[in-house]
């Protein structure tokens, strides 16, 4: 009889450390209108926070993200809330009327070269001696 007892409470002690030790599940929240948008996330996948987004306003997505999870408070327009999402992604947002389309084209390169910046020239163009 002690070695059952013995047993049960080192099952339940077990499972109780498992139970612990597990994570905690996402969490999130999405309010206010398109213009204003509150978004509640606790380690949540971004497609999660995408998901909830579809759910609760005209938009539409294409596209895979990657396993990135996000915490955050987040309160602004939905297309902000988007550029902060996808944020190291390349991707597309296209707006009409409500309606909210993003293409998630991939993730972006981390050897990615910006576009260079041109000077302005240096003497205006009025000035320039012209050979007619």
């Amino acid at each position: 009889m002690r070695v059952v007892t013995f047993v049960s409470w080192a099952v339940l002690v077990t499972l109780f450390v498992m139970a612990r030790a597990a994570p905690a599940a996402a969490e999130v929240h999405v309010d206010g209108s398109a213009s204003s948008v509150h978004l509640a996330a606790r380690d949540a996948p971004v497609a999660d926070i995408l998901a909830a987004l579809v759910h609760r306003f005209d938009l539409r997505v294409n596209g895979t993200v990657g396993d990135r999870r996000v915490s955050a408070d987040f309160d602004a327009s939905l297309r902000r809330v988007i550029g902060y999402l996808l944020d190291g992604y390349d991707y597309v947002i296209r707006m009409r009327g409500d309606h909210v389309e993003v293409t998630v084209l991939s993730a972006a390169s981390s050897h990615a070269v910006p576009a260079p910046v041109y000077a302005p020239p240096t003497h205006p163009v009025a000035k320039l001696r012209r050979d007619e």
